[in-house]
């Protein structure tokens, strides 16, 4: 029953607060993205991007630093190389919140929080993106959000087009254990049929990884499909701002 309330108060609030995007590209757009962001993101997924010259976006729950879970345990070196090639760093609440369980006021003051935690770790860098943790919203965080950030991405799977909702960003799961390679490249030719902006999400990039992460090479496999398609490939700041630049 509270999964069904859970999913139903997401459904609601993409129903009943939307912002909509124009999207009207002359070239496809992928992004790939990393929530939480584990360790092994932060050092696989950048030297992978780095080796085609791309970067990616990376949410992060700034309570997880000294977390229980030492993969989780990234520090401001990681942030701070991230950010030196050319990736972004967006938010992803500090408590890594299901947003879904809170009163509105403890979770508008727990995104809050992850921003004035990053000033003192990272003086002077600003999130400019965020994203939901587990998908969880609800209309009045949703209202909130849109007026903190430029996007929220979220969990529901597809490529979004004209009319997405900019603060629920369709998004495709980069999991190793539930998704093919094929599976993948199909998204990506689907992407560049439609001349859409695919976001690609994960979290841990290791040998043996989880199942809400990928292997490094299983990584790379998508990331070389991409290159060798001549796709242009950004962080979700800087594909917002072709997209606005084309609308």
């Amino acid at each position: 029953m509270r999964r069904f309330i859970k999913v139903f108060r997401r459904k609601w609030a993409s129903i009943s607060f939307a912002r909509k995007i124009n999207i009207r590209l002359n070239e496809p757009i992928v992004s790939f993205t990393f929530d939480d962001a584990p360790i092994s993101a932060f050092e696989n997924g950048v030297n992978i991007l780095s080796k085609f010259g791309f970067g990616g976006t990376f949410y992060i729950s700034l309570s997880l630093m000294n977390g229980v879970e030492q993969e989780t345990r990234f520090t401001v070196q990681h942030l701070n190389n991230a950010i030196a090639h050319h990736n972004e760093i967006g938010c992803h609440t500090y408590g890594h919140t299901d947003l879904y369980t809170l009163p509105f006021e403890k979770g508008k003051g727990d995104i809050i929080q992850n921003q004035e935690e990053m000033d003192k770790k990272v003086p002077g860098y600003t999130f400019r993106n965020f994203s939901y943790p587990f998908g969880s919203q609800t209309r009045a965080i949703k209202q909130f959000v849109s007026s903190k950030f430029r996007s929220a991405r979220g969990i529901e799977e597809g490529i979004n087009l004209n009319g997405a909702d900019l603060y629920n960003l369709k998004t495709v799961k980069v999991y190793e254990h539930r998704f093919s390679p094929e599976y993948l490249h199909r998204k990506i030719d689907e992407v560049i049929s439609n001349k859409g902006w695919l976001i690609f999400y994960t979290h841990d990039v290791m040998e043996n990884p989880t199942d809400w992460g990928c292997s490094p090479g299983f990584f790379e496999d998508v990331v070389q499909y991409c290159a060798n398609h001549n796709i242009k490939v950004l962080t979700v700041n800087d594909a917002l701002n072709q997209i606005e630049g084309n609308s």
